[in-house]
């Protein structure tokens, strides 16, 4: 068992030099880009970014997903899966390509060409880095995964530095640095790996081709349903209120990836302990132990965010964007879920039951798209942010049911209930300002959060005075 943890430390440790140093250099970006565009600039470009989002798993049908996944089988040689991967991948950009130029040429949709440009640069740059760090991943070099991470964020920050603020290029300018950045990545990512000597069109194999897209299929419509439930109500926001809003709206999203940031980390590196350490009976607890960690620290995270919602924003918006503050709570106790439905999901990873992800996400879609139009036109964009909220409960609670097929996780799911009930509680209160009795009762909230997981709390401090004495004995 010590050996699952470690090796699930080490991945936690890498993919957070990955994950985290960019969310953050992302997050300490805010100012730069409410300041620099207008709230309408700003929403265009998050419509482009997450329209490409949106077309790229149906264009590369998740091969990026399978390669992953089928890099971990025995069974199959790492150079026929990222050949026959690579090859599936191509061939969808070809087809992007086509349909591009066909939306620029054909009247009807009068898209400036610009965007269009973007949009597909996007596609083609994503998708390749999609490739390479699932690759990387997969044949256990999750360093050079980490490198790209650095790479394309670093590039990106400077490129929008210049772009923006020195030759004040505007929207044009904050589109190119996206996915130019990404483009130095995946330049980076393939020399580090030797892909050349990897990529064999020899060994591209029908059966392995046809293998990992039957893989990869149903993740299309899991990713399209967590697209739905992430950035459909942005579109629903500017249909119904106009591309002001839907800036506000986005710019609301800033400050809850910082709990996200924590979350992609522990998912990406359970998701390789899940693959290579499975077990159905869960004999040692390992799963049932992580899952009660990750909950808890999701939990606690959420409550202190929330109650730092306002001054955060006051530091990071800028004044036309600072109404984005009330969206942020229930943005954030969504993420708490979707981290959740993220962890059960390593799991139908594991036995390769991507169906599942399919099922659970696109029924959360729907909830979300129903509320969306139902709740927005009521009360504004509040409506999105709690749609969002309710679709993620609902992903998590399918996944969490299917679950029992394949493992019995044992936790304490009523004490998990009322956690999440002071959350929802919390988040009412914060609507009520920054002033003495809100925020009194958020902090008698969250001590109550750090009673309930006050076991976890004394076993993760007991363990890191084990781990400092072990480093000060050597």
């Amino acid at each position: 068992m010590n050996k699952k943890y470690k090796y699930l430390s080490k991945n936690f440790i890498l993919f957070g030099i990955s994950s985290f140093g960019p969310k953050i250099i992302a997050f300490l970006m805010v100012p730069l880009y409410t300041n620099c565009l207008s709230t309408a600039d700003y929403g265009i470009g998050d419509i482009v970014s997450t329209s490409a989002n949106l077309v790229l798993p149906i264009i590369i049908l998740c091969i990026e997903s399978a390669i992953l996944r089928f890099c971990f089988d025995k069974e199959y040689e790492s150079d026929e899966v990222i050949s026959s991967g690579l090859f599936v991948c191509l061939k969808g950009m070809v087809l992007c390509a086509i349909c591009t130029i066909i939306i620029g040429i054909l009247p009807f949709f009068k898209i400036n060409t610009s965007y269009l440009v973007a949009f597909y640069l996007m596609v083609l740059s994503t998708g390749l880095y999609n490739v390479l760090t699932n690759y990387a991943r997969g044949i256990d070099k999750v360093q050079y995964m980490v490198e790209m991470s650095l790479i394309t964020t670093i590039a990106s920050c400077v490129l929008n530095v210049v772009l923006l603020v020195v030759l004040k290029c505007g929207l044009n300018g904050y589109l190119i640095a996206n996915y130019l950045g990404t483009f130095m990545a995946v330049a980076w990512g393939s020399v580090r790996l030797k892909i050349h000597k990897h990529i064999k069109f020899n060994k591209v194999n029908k059966t392995t081709v046809k293998e990992l897209q039957k893989f990869g299929f149903p993740l299309i419509f899991n990713k399209i349903g967590w697209w739905i439930n992430s950035s459909s109500d942005r579109y629903i926001v500017t249909w119904i209120l106009g591309a002001t809003a839907n800036g506000i709206y986005t710019v609301s999203y800033k400050i809850p990836t910082m709990l996200t940031a924590c979350s992609d980390i522990f998912t990406q590196a359970w998701q390789l302990s899940a693959i290579k350490d499975f077990d159905p009976e869960d004999s040692d607890h390992f799963v049932a132990d992580m899952y009660e960690a990750y909950n808890g620290f999701l939990v606690l995270c959420c409550s202190m965010l929330i109650i730092l919602t306002i001054p955060f924003a006051h530091i990071l918006y800028a004044k036309s964007f600072f109404v984005a503050w009330k969206y942020v709570p229930p943005l954030m106790i969504s993420f708490v879920f979707g981290g959740l439905a993220g962890f059960l999901g390593s799991i139908f990873t594991a036995v390769k039951d991507t169906k599942i992800f399919s099922y659970s996400t696109m029924i959360g879609a729907v909830v979300n798209t129903i509320l969306n139009f139902v709740l927005v036109s009521y009360i504004g964009v509040m409506g999105a942010a709690v749609a969002t909220l309710v679709s993620n409960i609902v992903i998590w609670l399918v996944r969490l049911q299917r679950s029992k097929r394949y493992i019995h996780i044992r936790v304490n799911f009523l004490k998990h209930t009322i956690m999440y009930i002071l959350l929802v509680v919390q988040f009412i209160v914060c609507l009520g300002g920054f002033t003495i009795v809100p925020v009194i009762i958020q902090l008698i909230i969250l001590v109550a959060l750090i009673a309930a997981n006050r076991k976890l709390i004394i076993n993760i401090m007991r363990k890191g005075k084990i781990m400092l004495a072990k480093y000060l004995d050597r």
